[in-house]
């Protein structure tokens, strides 16, 4: 298959007998090639697992409980396979049953000091009371209550009213509540429990145990100062332990998955009495060297490239088919941009993948909207750290590298804008001539262009016009065809703000046409040119020729020239039938390849082709995004940076009050930079990934592939095998 399609994948067969199997699987680990099939079951039965498959599950088991209580990381350097088997066979399993015991026993020390606390916190209510815990129990002629309220004084009053022979101790306790304790004969039990309901009374158990709260809770202290030094001596000894072992922890967890993996693999394929069959899907590249290898331990192997079935009719029709799984093939540098994909779901076998598209198109519309240096830089900075401390983890690189690619994107157009950090830093010109706007063409007009500096701009940004031409002062302008300009600087929220706005337009036209193309070259490859052209070109005609008809009817009015309003006549005619032609071809396709009948097609074609007018405007989230982050930092810059740096260039003349607030002022600052930073990360990625994700893939694009996952699971904190 060509570049922009996922890899050619083969089916490949072996087969053996069962002694062969062992080392048939161990091979195919280490070659890490096949994408196994399971064997569901039939005339033939399944493998059983090894015998050593429970005791890795054990020790697995052992090890994760307590890398999951420790929090290791992987070793600084990747570890000698031979080092982590000896390990495994040897000391390790010694060293997790020690870390098991302390974790386990630091455990019961942390719920004994638990229930320590709790009953302290009882006692402690309780012992200004004087009573002994035997006292607040036990009696048959008497009730008791004891418990707190929030308003203890009026509590007390109100009992003293009711009786006299109620025996009654009480203190204020610690915080808002004081602590009750009332005693009276069985026969006054119920008028002294509503009483108490009415001030807030929360009756409370007593602590097991008898004798003095007081003399208790001395116990408890000195009980709980053993603990406390036993559960810091145990705390010290496990991160002793792991600052030594954690890193042989994760290589032995990554090992022991792998081996249990091949362990348990007989139940994947299909086995008979005294032989094997193990089916599989390889990459059609590597299908050669692989049956080689497999040959070797198997008495067969045997791979066949996989053919897509042909003449399988449209698209509602399509017959059952085992397709393969999907594995990329891009090159390394678009690699990053796979997460994308991931996003929405890998293509179907045989069909256009696109991530090498959106390796171009993503960072330049990330870049449009954010496009500003000091945040580029940001991004690169977090891309580099992140490569950095988490080097070993493929998921994370990948990441990284589509952050390094927005990061430089943003760098790259924030130069072009001539924005840092939300300062505008070039300086600005403007030709005598109205309507002129580039250098070049006002001197062409025999103008005078003249130059102002950037208004706002602090010195510590400036600087950077000197990495321009004349200082800055350049204004290089491309008049393109139908009202496309680009220039070169671009000063986007100001002098090109309009010009953004059809820079934006212009690119979601491409943008969707290109995706109506790869839908054309999909429909036909697999459906042929007739199905194609009204499946897909009818959606280009509407595209295409509603262009023209909007652009000469949004551009005749504000030209004068006889010549040109004659050529944009001809694009409206030609644009209108063309359109036209595009919405009866909508019609025909709904009604014959979408099985809609006519009358509803007739009416509900007109419709559908309007959603080409809503795909493009979306693109103007571009231009919209861009402005609205631009004037949150300028309006950080305006309202906290300005009165700060007039305050700073003036230090001798600054007021008591405006020394306060310099550092308020210069955090509120850096905190909206911080603001627009995130934002500035979150609102482009979003809008970016809708435009890739709905707009525009929506054209061309099927997801129910499954991922190629090759048997054998990839060694990142251990040396392969």
């Amino acid at each position: 298959m060509s570049g922009i399609t996922t890899a050619e994948i083969s089916r490949i067969s072996v087969a053996g007998t069962l002694k062969e199997l062992s080392p048939t699987l161990e091979l195919a680990a280490r070659l890490s090639a096949i994408h196994l099939i399971d064997y569901d079951g039939g005339e033939l039965g399944i493998g059983t697992p090894d015998d050593a498959a429970d005791d890795i599950s054990h020790r697995l088991a052992a090890m994760r409980s307590c890398i999951s209580h420790l929090n290791s990381s992987a070793a600084d350097e990747v570890i000698e396979n031979r080092r982590m088997r000896d390990s495994l066979e040897n000391s390790l399993p010694e060293l997790v049953d020690t870390a098991i015991y302390d974790i386990k026993r630091l455990d019961e020390v942390t719920t004994q000091l638990e229930q320590l606390e709790e009953r302290s916190d009882g006692l402690e209510l309780l012992a200004p009371l004087g009573l002994d815990l035997e006292l607040l129990s036990g009696f048959k002629s008497l009730s008791i209550n004891l418990g707190t309220t929030p308003i203890l004084g009026q509590c007390l009053a109100a009992l003293n009213e009711l009786s006299e022979e109620l025996l009654v101790f009480s203190s204020h306790g610690k915080g808002k509540r004081g602590v009750l304790a009332v005693y009276c004969e069985n026969s006054s039990a119920e008028a002294v429990e509503r009483l108490l309901t009415q001030y807030e009374f929360e009756s409370m158990m007593p602590p097991d145990g008898e004798g003095s709260p007081a003399m208790m809770l001395q116990d408890i202290d000195s009980e709980v100062g053993g603990l406390k030094s036993e559960a810091e001596n145990l705390q010290s000894s496990l991160e002793t332990w792991n600052d030594a072992n954690g890193g042989l922890l994760v290589g032995g967890i990554e090992v022991l998955e792998r081996d249990f993996e091949i362990q348990t693999a007989p139940v994947r394929v299909a086995v008979s009495e005294h032989a094997f069959i193990m089916e599989g899907w390889v990459i059609s590249e590597q299908a050669e060297e692989t049956v080689a290898a497999l040959s070797k331990v198997a008495t067969f192997a045997e791979s066949t490239p996989f053919e897509m079935p042909r003449g399988r009719g449209h698209h509602f029709t399509d017959e059952e088919v085992e397709l393969p799984p999907i594995a990329f093939q891009n090159f390394n540098a678009a690699r990053p941009f796979e997460l994308l994909t991931d996003a929405v779901g890998r293509p179907k076998y045989g069909r256009i993948d696109p991530t090498t598209f959106m390796f171009i198109t993503y960072p330049i519309f990330f870049g449009l909207m954010l496009g500003d240096i000091a945040y580029g830089i940001a991004i690169v900075a977090i891309a580099w750290w992140l490569s950095k401390k988490f080097a070993r983890n493929e998921l994370v690189i990948q990441a990284s590298g589509l952050l390094y690619y927005i990061g430089f994107s943003t760098i790259v157009f924030g130069y072009i804008f001539g924005e840092f950090a939300g300062f505008e830093y070039l300086p600005h010109g403007g030709c005598d001539i109205e309507g002129i706007v580039g250098v070049a063409q006002c001197k062409a007009a025999h103008g005078h262009y003249h130059w102002e500096a950037a208004a706002h701009a602090p010195g510590w940004v400036t600087w950077m016009t000197a990495l321009y031409p004349n200082g800055g002062e350049i204004q290089w302008m491309w008049e393109g065809m139908f009202g496309l300009n680009l220039a070169y600087p671009f000063h986007r929220v100001s002098t090109h703000i309009n010009d953004l706005i059809v820079l934006s337009l212009y690119l979601g036209i491409l943008h969707l046409a290109l995706g109506m193309i790869l839908g054309f070259r999909e429909v036909n490859r697999e459906h042929g040119f007739v199905a194609a052209m009204f499946e897909k070109g009818s959606w280009l005609l509407v595209l295409g020729g509603g262009f023209f008809f909007v652009y000469s009817f949004i551009v005749s009015p504000k030209h004068s020239d006889s010549d040109y309003l004659a050529l944009l006549d001809m694009f409206a005619t030609v644009g209108l039938i063309v359109l036209g032609i595009g919405i009866f071809m909508v019609v025909i396709m709904l009604w014959k390849y979408e099985g809609i009948p006519l009358p509803i097609a007739i009416g509900l074609g007109p419709l559908e082709s309007l959603q080409i007018l809503s795909n493009t405007i979306s693109y103007v989230r571009i231009f919209a995004v861009g402005i609205v982050g631009v004037k949150i930092a300028e309006t950080g810059n305006d309202m906290l940076y300005a009165p700060l740096g007039h305050t700073l260039a003036d230090l001798s003349h600054a007021g008591a009050m405006d020394l306060i607030l310099i550092p308020v002022l210069l955090i509120g600052w850096l905190g909206v930079q911080v603001f627009a930073l995130i934002l500035g990360m979150f609102s482009p990625n979003v809008q970016a990934a809708r435009l890739h994700f709905v707009e525009w893939m929506g054209k061309f694009y099927e997801t129910g592939g499954i991922p190629f996952v090759p048997f054998g699971k990839k060694l990142v904190n251990v040396e392969a095998d």
